[in-house]
């Protein structure tokens, strides 16, 4: 019986180590193997301080996924200090976690999303979370992030992590550097080695 096919590229390290940096370095290489969709996070400072943070697309537009003091005063769910903008993060992000359906043309080149991160922000966002269930459903390959730990489980990052067709990747101070070829070299290796 054939080995279950790795379909999840999971990244996970403790928060600041420079996931988002090697999922950027991930993405430029394997830019030339596939097409790639989705998003990325990035802290937003002011004055050096963080004050929250951005969803970016891989083709450059921007939104706000969270800030420590929105200038307005409308009611959002909150994690920690920062107040959590789910409609910017679902305008931005769930038109880019559409699956294209395989069989709209067979010589359509693999198709990886990448999603940092599925985290606690994110997931605030239900229909968020139900296009992640959707794209596993279909065994979409997808690139993504976790945190570390969380102080309760999360359901849906703890499927992923545990999953058959997922492999994570820890990224830590000391490999952080050579992950790139690494995770790089599996993905292709996995997905593209046929080609």
């Amino acid at each position: 019986m054939e080995s279950h096919k790795i379909t999840a590229f999971i990244i996970t390290g403790q928060p600041g180590i420079g996931k988002t940096t090697l999922v950027r370095k991930i993405c430029s290489k394997l830019s030339e193997y596939c097409t790639l969709k989705g998003f990325y996070t990035e802290e937003v400072r002011v004055s050096g301080q963080r004050i929250g943070f951005d969803v970016v697309s891989l083709s450059g537009a921007r939104g706000i996924l969270a800030r420590e003091n929105p200038g307005d005063n409308i009611r959002r769910p909150k994690v920690g200090k920062y107040a959590v903008f789910v409609s910017d993060l679902e305008n931005m992000t769930l038109p880019l976690l559409e699956f294209a359906s395989p069989s709209a043309s067979l010589l359509t080149p693999q198709q990886l999303i990448i999603i940092d991160e599925i985290g606690k922000m994110e997931l605030l966002s239900k229909r968020f979370e139900t296009a992640i269930k959707k794209l596993r459903d279909q065994n979409q390959p997808i690139l993504a992030t976790i945190p570390l730990q969380t102080r309760q489980p999360i359901p849906i990052v703890e499927d992923i992590r545990k999953a058959s067709d997922s492999i994570v990747f820890h990224v830590t101070k000391n490999n952080r550097d050579t992950m790139v070829n690494e995770i790089v070299g599996y993905i292709v290796k996995t997905l593209f080695k046929g080609k």
